[in-house]
């Protein structure tokens, strides 16, 4: 019982620590800039460019000079994206 106890109490305390009791900086409104920057990059060609894919898949993506692709899922055994720049 007395083991029971113990253990509960290191969990508590490991989950106790990332659940509260910090102060919000005046800088957390930067962290959103982040998140859209990542989502971002989840639309680049380069980044789809390296991802497996569904066969016979397509998504339109941005190069990073900031055209605008397009990108086809190659057939077995590849199914890897191959982008090229759209018209």
């Amino acid at each position: 019982m007395f083991l029971r106890g113990l253990a509960m109490a290191a969990v508590v305390s490991v989950f106790g620590m990332g659940c509260g009791g910090a102060e919000v900086t005046e800088g957390a409104e930067s962290g959103e800039s982040l998140g859209q920057d990542t989502a971002a990059l989840a639309n680049s060609c380069e980044t789809l460019q390296t991802r497996p894919c569904v066969y016979d898949t397509s998504n339109s993506c941005q190069w990073s000079n900031g055209a605008l692709g397009e990108c086809y899922c190659q057939d077995v055994p590849f199914n890897k994206w191959f982008c090229w720049v759209s018209d």
